[in-house]
């Protein structure tokens, strides 16, 4: 009877882990780390371009990292109403980011702390959600977008005085472009994946999600033929214009089509690693 118990205990154990997942110490969004190392990659690439030092953009890489699956424990402590299986890796992940953080400030200046100020309400709103619940919201996913697409600049400018001071140099609009070009393409991704699943079969939010596509698209072309001169490169307009094709074409064949194919969130995330690969080769291709 011994053995039974503890083999039942062990099964019941082994059960919530697999529904739980990795109880908070290991991220379980997949496609969320090209979200979050192609900006940081982008950024510190253009400040080894440009001659800048190379401490403190890889030290930064470290904290942005680690930040980042700190974020997403504390955010799966607030979601299970703090309960204390996440606790552990919470304040495990939020102490080695404080400290990498503090070594990036010491390399990079008090100046650091201005990036604050745009992050801090953009991180804000992604755990207020978390704690009711809502992490899986429209407005929770294109706020962390929206924050690791910033990160382009923060890997770029220790500062953001040296964005202000050095407006509409090509320098600050090369990263500024780059971080517009992370917006928009993984902005685009959470209305996609939302289509693909969450939202599938749901005509008003493909629509919405073709809309921004379309919209990216758009801006990017007017941006290419107001610059021209400047030689911005036309395939910038043909990447998100094969991206528009995809929010469209993927669910009328899938979702949107009775008897369609189901798409695997596994199979979409391969997908979308082909798009990710190609645009860190397109950045590269036409600096």
């Amino acid at each position: 009877m011994f053995n039974g118990r503890v083999s039942t205990s062990v099964s019941s154990r082994h059960r919530r882990t697999r529904r739980h997942g990795t109880g908070g110490w290991v991220p379980n969004q997949h496609g969320a780390w090209a979200m979050v190392t192609i900006p940081w990659f982008l950024g510190t690439w253009q400040r080894f371009r440009d001659g800048e030092g190379a401490a403190y953009a890889l030290v930064l890489g470290l904290f942005w990292l680690v930040g980042y699956v700190a974020f997403h424990a504390t955010s799966q402590w607030l979601k299970s109403r703090r309960q204390d299986r996440y606790r552990r890796p919470m304040v495990t992940y939020a102490a080695a980011a404080a400290a990498l953080g503090a070594l990036t400030w010491w390399l990079a200046g008090p100046s650091l702390i201005g990036w604050a100020v745009p992050f801090a309400p953009l991180l804000a709103v992604a755990l207020v959600l978390a704690a009711r619940r809502q992490e899986r919201a429209l407005v929770g996913g294109l706020s962390t977008v929206a924050a690791a697409s910033l990160v382009v600049l923060v890997a770029r400018f220790a500062s953001p005085l040296e964005v202000i001071d050095g407006w509409g140099t090509p320098t600050v609009d090369r990263a500024l472009g780059l971080a517009l070009v992370c917006l928009g393409y993984f902005g685009g991704t959470v209305f996609f994946v939302k289509s693909m699943i969450r939202e599938r079969g749901n005509p008003g939010f493909l629509a919405l999600s073709v809309g921004w596509h379309l919209a990216a698209t758009a801006a990017t072309a007017a941006t290419i033929l107001a610059t021209a001169s400047a030689g911005a490169s036309p395939w910038w307009a043909i990447f998100f214009g094969l991206t528009t094709v995809r929010s469209l074409a993927l669910p009328l064949i899938g979702p949107m089509r009775p008897g369609g194919p189901s798409f695997t969130p596994k199979q979409l995330g391969l997908a979308e690693a082909v798009f990710s690969v190609a645009l860190v080769g397109l950045a590269l291709a036409t600096a």
